[in-house]
Formats: C-alpha cells, structure tokens, sequence
C-alpha cells in the first residue's frame, strides 16, 4: 500500500476542485434561470365572458423578487396608459399590480400567476368590476 504525501494529496485536490466548481456552477445555472421572469411575454388572456382572447405583450425586470415592466395595452382603444407595480416572484409564483388608465379613470387589477421556465399561467382579478379573466403566457414575444 502506498502512502500519500500531503504534497500528493494537495495536487490531486488542486486539480479536481475546477472540474468540481463548474459542476456546482451548471447544476445553479438552471435554477437560477427559472427563478426569472426578465423579458419580454405574451399573454394570451380570455375575456371574462369567454367570448374571445386578445394576445397582450409585456416586458419584466427583476432585481432579487421585485419585478417592475411594462405592457403593451394598444390593443384597446379605450386604454391610454398602463403601469406595473408591486411585482414579486416567491418560489415561482408572480405577482403584480396593473394599473391602467380608460378614458379618463384609473382601474386597478390583480395578477397571479405560477411560472414553470418559459411558460406561466394565472389570472387577472378586477376588484372594482368583480371580474376574474384566465391567461397563459409564454416568454419570448
């Protein structure tokens, strides 16, 4: 039996601990992957009373669990204005305030959605009008 000398073991511990860190670093890469919403999306959220979807584009940021974007709400006529805030993804759920302007009053709405990757799926909720519409999204619009 050979004995190893300090001098061995250190080399042999030198040359490994690249090989060791790299698979650390591609077993986080994914996860951290999915823990973002960056980007740009495409909702595709059903009208209240089922009659119909209308395909919406919104850009995220995230800095940790904030999310702050904005939405592309050109699709109705009546909209002259949206903003994002009080956005936040926790263990792959996200959530946000939508605040839009239509003609001349500002309407609030709640987004719940579970994200898996590059997809995600949740609701829209309109306290004020007591409307609750459906969505799917998918990244990369």
């Amino acid at each position: 039996m050979r004995s190893h000398t300090p001098a061995v073991g250190a080399r042999r511990t030198l040359r490994t601990l690249p090989f060791a860190l790299l698979a650390v670093a591609l077993m986080a890469a994914p996860a951290a992957a999915q823990d973002s919403v960056a980007g740009s999306w495409i909702f595709s959220v059903e009208s209240p009373d089922g009659a119909g979807t209308m395909e919406v584009p919104f850009v995220f940021e995230q800095d940790g669990t904030a999310v702050t974007g904005t939405v592309d709400l050109s699709v109705i006529p009546q909209v002259q204005g949206a903003r994002i805030t009080d956005g936040e993804l926790v263990d792959g759920v996200l959530f946000f305030l939508l605040h839009v302007s239509a003609e001349g009053a500002m309407m609030t709405a709640e987004v719940e959605a579970d994200v898996d990757g590059d997809e995600m799926e949740g609701e829209v909720y309109i306290p004020d009008m007591g409307q609750v519409s459906l969505f799917t999204a998918k990244r990369g619009g």
